[in-house]
């Protein structure tokens, strides 16, 4: 009987602790940091005018600078209870006219009892400041916080800001996020964003505005790069971890050895060759060797890749390599199936291109085929010209243009051969017929 009791409970358990995981994974799947506009908490009277905001993001570090212009529209003095909604933040700053603020860190229940509204957004705690504005005054007011992005279990990044809805000139309202090293291939979606005035500048800071008729301006993004070389340390093996090692040195030769050394003896089974070929392929990349990069990258299974998603960045890159000018059927085969693929997952990549008028999702077969075609023709029309020069010379020779240098040239080059004959000949003979 205990032990009938022992086994139940123990089921029970297992059952629980299932249950229990399923949620905390579910719960890691959906890790979004979310971001608010500053709120008036206790009085209608002041409006907000309008806002700029500029948030810059750091792989995984957020840096908020926002501007929000406020009115008192009413002819007495108003005291405004100002509260900024908080989510892990950090080295807040509130001033106006760059004179700081004193803020007051507050709880949520702090703001719910004194402060209840059904519009209060969830969030952990609460900054607030007291400002007195006098009849009709506006002021700008400025805040600047810091914040970490957590990623959930696959890897992705998700950002979302709530913009306030009870704008005053929303038409003058801009808000800007900046992603700095940063490529469009990074992106997954994105949330209320102006997709088409999207701008990557020389320095790889990749811009998005938000829509203005949009209250929701956010972005998913996965560090495809980082994740490419995190995977060699995932692994037990010291060689894979003394590859990427070297890799973020810039150590490049030694990648190469150590790459060599690996593929000839192979020591984690788990681990997919093809991440060796990708390594070896940016780092000929790294170097500005693109032929050698190209031929390793046409060697790849990029759907082998980790993470998956690197054969976007591998697209990506060869577009900005080949500028759409490539004669290589075998490279634009990869490319339009690689494009198809893009666009077919709605991946922001594949519309990024497409709003870059470099579109090989649209390059037809006949096309790929038109282009080897016109090389095989080249190499047939070298031939014949190569044939149509010896043919000149022949004829020349016919016509005993060049018959005294040809007998001398004939002449010598027999007196040769017969030489050559006769010495190997006594060289060979056999000691045995002395």
């Amino acid at each position: 009987m205990i032990k009938g009791h022992f086994i139940k409970t123990v089921a029970v358990l297992i059952i629980l602790f299932s249950c229990l995981s399923g949620i905390f994974i579910a719960d890691n799947d959906d890790i979004v940091w979310n971001g608010y506009d500053i709120r008036i908490l206790n009085t209608y009277d002041i409006n907000f005018v309008a806002q700029d905001i500029n948030i810059e993001i750091v792989e995984d570090k957020l840096f908020f600078d926002g501007e929000y212009i406020l009115k008192n529209v009413k002819d007495n003095t108003v005291e405004a209870i100002i509260g900024l909604p908080s989510n892990s933040l950090d080295n807040i700053e509130i001033s106006e006219k760059n004179n700081a603020l004193k803020h007051y860190n507050r709880t949520v229940k702090y703001i719910e009892d004194r402060y209840p509204s059904d519009a209060l957004p969830e969030v952990s705690r609460w900054y607030t400041v007291n400002l007195w504005f006098k009849a009709g005054e506006i002021k700008v007011i400025n805040v600047k916080y810091e914040a970490e992005i957590k990623n959930n279990s696959k890897g992705i990044f998700s950002v979302r800001y709530h913009k306030n809805n009870d704008l005053m000139q929303s038409d003058a309202s801009k808000i800007v996020m900046s992603l700095k090293n940063f490529h469009p291939y990074n992106v997954l979606n994105t949330t209320g964003a102006l997709e088409d005035k999207a701008l990557l500048s020389g320095d790889n800071t990749f811009t998005l505005e938000m829509n203005r008729t949009s209250y929701i301006f956010g972005i998913d993004y996965e560090l495809i790069d980082k994740l490419a070389i995190d995977r060699f340390d995932f692994s037990s093996d010291k060689k894979l971890k003394n590859i990427a090692a070297a890799f973020r040195k810039k150590d490049y030769n030694s990648v190469f050895i150590l790459c060599d050394e690996y593929v000839k003896n192979p020591t984690d089974p788990a681990f997919n060759m093809a991440q060796i070929n990708y390594i070896k392929a940016e780092t000929y990349r790294k170097q500005a060797d693109f032929e050698k990069y190209i031929e390793e990258i046409k060697k790849l299974d990029y759907n082998m890749l980790y993470p998956n998603r690197l054969k976007y960045k591998i697209l990506y890159d060869l577009d900005k390599i080949i500028e759409n000018e490539t004669q290589d059927k075998k490279l634009l085969e990869m490319m339009k199936k690689l494009h198809e693929q893009a666009i077919d997952q709605n991946e922001f990549i594949g519309r990024w291109m497409e709003n870059s008028g470099r579109n090989y999702a649209l390059i037809e077969e006949a096309n790929i085929q038109e282009v080897s075609d016109e090389k095989e023709e080249e190499s047939i029309f070298t031939r014949i010209v190569d044939y149509l020069k010896i043919n000149s010379i022949v004829e020349k020779i016919i016509d005993f243009k060049y018959l005294e240098l040809v007998l001398i040239i004939v002449s010598f080059a027999l007196g040769y051969l017969l030489g050559r004959r006769k010495k190997k000949r006594r060289d060979h003979i056999s000691y045995y017929k002395f």
